[in-house]
């Protein structure tokens, strides 16, 4: 499905809005549904919050499922509205049907306090009433919008548009109640939701269909693939996941609704609206009630109907189906079997009212329609994706439904196609291409009318160069002057190779006379961790790399003269070493006895050396030599230390 997005830009300029820029993304906010569910009983119910739209259900035997047309079959409801009683309103069956199961379609109720439900039938097991609330609740959110995502269209509103919270389709533990699964199409199935007609509020009444199936009638999600306002705006239905982490692309930021109920191809996510061959059939369903009820039932809204023609249209193009054929239904899933109309109503698989004799009255005109808009000639590269890097022999494939033909551009010469399960391909040697950009074309025909798609690649049969980098050992310990050295490959002969240090280049070597190596003397960096990479460009311009992390440890302590002291005496001492900075300080660690006090350290300017005094106190108890580890700690934290550096004599 391709569904053309208009966004309200322009209205905004017109009014004089300001444009705000976003920050990464934002919240998006949904009031949260307010919910109660009950057994059903005789008297007046209140559920402390006003009513939107009630929904009664119970579990069935198979006979039992549907109804006949008859006043109050599956009982009544009334409504307490601003004190006074309205009128019983009979329930009638939801759009959707699974087995097993009974359930009204959500009957709205107008911001009533209170309800009452009557008549229910005798065999209905553990009938149950739900209230439902999704416009008073608090804010909570539901999700995230993307940076710059407006939240006004006027084709289609995904799911994060219309706000669903998808916390419903999991458990307690964070499992999905209904995984996803995906069959090719081989229907269309047509369906009326039985909820209010003139809603004004649409997106409230999907919330409210939503949380009906997937909470109380159990589902984990909403039964339909789409949903359709009398405004002709196409809700996204049953969650499909094309991106696991954010669904579809909402419409707002560049989403046509392609990715709706399918799995980023043309796998059918199987929904939940007709009860036993759902895997493979697509339902549509009509916001409203489109029966001859005389107090409930309307004709559909012209715009809805134009927009249910354009989807079915759409995805009759997508999937390759005939609006007129009829289809001999098999389910993938159990081998269940059903002979219906390529596009058929709800009524055409199992008792039911639905879609509503009125919508289901217009269906030869929508299949008529269908054909009709389908009819128009398109073709679609679908193989290599548009920018991929090609090498080889490649298949390039195309889609053009209703095509008699259709010829290939590809490196230069024009090849015609073969047609196989409904998609026409050529095979491409690209190894007889230059390398660099093509542009491959498809050009279809039907006899009458042409139509062309073209994609743009990069020929690139050379192989990449390889390099290795062979020395110093990964995680290495550096002091002192290091080799960096490096071991390149390439089919089309190395130009250079480039060495860094943390991401910065700090030699290019062009030959290999010194066998790729760059002398590096590690004490001008900083002590402590560092990556080294070796990038290879061959003289094609293709590169590669290789990296390893090192530690730069430059400090060290090599003497101390003198190494020893008598107690009760004090010691001038040079202290030997490397890598030693101004403030360093001298600790005396690991000895028996009274520890030496150190007092006037002095750097040498190039770091090797350093003079200290060492006041050396009397300890008491055996008279023995007692070594001292030495240790010389830079101000910022790098050390070394010299094991029995420094012995108090006895």
């Amino acid at each position: 499905m391709r569904i053309v997005l208009r966004l309200v830009t322009v209205l905004a300029v017109f009014l004089g809005l300001t444009l705000v820029v976003l920050p990464v993304s934002r919240a998006i906010e949904s009031p949260a549904t307010l919910a109660d569910r009950r057994p059903v009983g005789v008297g007046a119910v209140e559920p402390g919050f006003p009513i939107d739209y009630l929904g009664v259900l119970w579990d069935t035997r198979g006979a039992d499922e549907h109804a006949e047309d008859q006043a109050e079959e599956h009982g009544a409801v009334r409504f307490r509205v601003d004190g006074a009683w309205t009128a019983w309103h009979p329930l009638t069956e939801d759009g959707a049907h699974a087995e097993g199961q009974w359930a009204s379609a959500l009957v709205p109720a107008g911001d009533a306090e209170a309800y009452q439900v009557r008549g229910i039938p005798a065999h209905a097991g553990a009938p149950r009433a739900v209230a439902l609330n999704t416009t008073d609740g608090p804010l909570v959110e539901v999700g995230r919008r993307p940076a710059g995502g407006a939240s006004a269209v006027d084709s289609c509103v995904s799911r994060a548009e219309w706000k669903a919270d998808e916390t419903l389709r999991f458990d307690d533990q964070g499992n999905e109640l209904w995984p996803t699964e995906f069959h090719p199409v081989q229907t269309m199935t047509v369906h009326h939701t039985a909820t209010k007609n003139g809603d004004t509020d649409p997106a409230a009444t999907v919330r409210a269909i939503y949380r009906y199936h997937a909470v109380d009638r159990g589902w984990g999600d909403i039964g339909y693939h789409y949903l359709i306002d009398e405004a002709g705006l196409v809700y996204e239905g049953r969650w499909s996941g094309a991106d696991p982490q954010t669904g579809s692309q909402p419409c707002a930021t560049g989403g046509d609704g392609s990715d709706f109920a399918h799995d980023g191809g043309n796998g059918l996510v199987t929904a939940g609206h007709t009860g036993g061959y759902n895997s493979g059939n697509m339902g549509a369903a009509l916001l409203g009630d489109f029966t001859t009820h005389p107090r409930n039932g309307a004709e559909p809204a012209a715009p809805a109907v134009d927009a249910l023609e354009r989807l079915l249209a759409e995805f009759a193009s997508r999937h390759q189906l005939d609006p007129h054929a009829v289809v001999d239904y098999v389910n993938p899933v159990d081998g269940a079997t059903n002979t219906v109309d390529m596009i058929s109503g709800h009524r055409d698989w199992t008792s039911t009212e639905c879609p509503g004799e009125r919508l289901y009255a217009q269906l030869p005109a929508i299949r008529d329609a269908v054909a009709a808009q389908k009819a128009t000639l398109s073709v679609s590269v679908t193989s290599p994706a548009d920018g991929a890097t090609v090498a080889g022999t490649i298949s390039v494939a195309a889609e053009a439904p209703g095509a008699t033909g259709v010829t290939f551009s590809v490196g230069g010469a024009e090849v015609a196609g073969t047609l196989t399960n409904g998609v026409w391909s050529v095979s491409w040697d690209t190894t007889a291409a230059a390398e660099g950009a093509h542009t491959v074309t498809a050009s279809a025909t039907d006899g009458t009318s042409t139509a062309t798609d073209s994609i743009a690649v990069v020929v690139d049969n050379v192989a990449d160069p390889v390099v290795k980098l062979t020395g110093p050992a990964d995680g290495a310990t550096l002091t002192g002057s290091v080799d960096v050295t490096a071991d390149p490959t390439g089919t089309e002969g190395v130009a250079r190779i480039d060495f860094s240090l943390d991401g910065k280049v700090i030699v290019t070597d062009t030959t290999s006379a010194d066998g790729w190596t760059w002398s590096w003397d590690t004490v001008g960096d900083a002590e402590g961790a560092h990556v080294l990479t070796a990038t290879v460009v061959d003289t094609a311009g293709q590169q590669s790399s290789d990296s390893r992390s090192v530690t730069v440890d430059n400090v060290t302590v090599g003497s101390v003269t003198p190494s020893s002291g008598k107690q009760g005496t004090t010691v001038q001492v040079v202290i030997t070493g490397t890598g030693f900075a101004s403030g360093a300080t001298v600790d005396l660690q690991n000895g028996e006895g009274t520890e030496p006090v150190v007092s006037g350290v002095s750097v040498a300017s190039d770091g090797t050396s350093l003079t200290a005094t060492f006041t050396i106190g009397k300890t008491s108890g055996p008279r023995k030599d007692r070594p001292w580890d030495i240790a010389v700690i830079n101000p910022d934290g790098t050390s070394a230390v010299l094991v029995d550096g420094f012995t108090v004599l006895r």
